[in-house]
């Protein structure tokens, strides 16, 4: 079994910009599969997640939400990890925050902004488990 979350974690990650539109952000996830969309600043650091749990639930307001951009509706408290970080730590996270996904960053040159460089998910930690199983 794996032991650091950079030896599962998705190194292909989905991004948009946050001026990017929630048909748009819909399209993202349809097209490549994925649960979440990780939103980017200008300067292509984290600014935020949107899910596709947020979409659903921004779809109970049909006349509200068609104006909206990901900027409007993304989660800006983004449960962020290191790639480095031991996976079992990276559960922990998972669990107390009771979240399905923690973004996988790095710092900028000057140790502030946010790089997002993968995602780690439940499903990661739960098929690196799976492969320990030998036939």
């Amino acid at each position: 079994m794996a032991e650091l979350v950079k030896e599962v974690m998705s190194t292909n990650i989905h991004c948009c910009s946050v001026e990017a539109t929630i048909p748009e952000v819909a399209h993202i996830m349809v097209t490549y599969d994925v649960s979440a969309v990780i939103v980017l600043d200008a300067n292509h650091h984290l600014a935020g997640i949107i899910s596709r749990t947020d979409l659903v639930e921004l779809r109970g307001f049909d006349e509200y939400w068609h104006g909206l951009n990901a900027g409007h509706v993304m989660k800006t408290d983004v449960i962020t990890c290191a790639a480095d970080l031991p996976i079992r730590e990276a559960s922990k996270m998972l669990v107390q925050n009771k979240i399905h996904r923690l973004v996988v960053v790095e710092s900028d040159r000057e140790g502030k902004a946010l790089q997002p460089v993968g995602v780690i998910s439940q499903t990661d930690i739960v098929r690196d488990m799976a492969a320990s199983v030998t036939e």
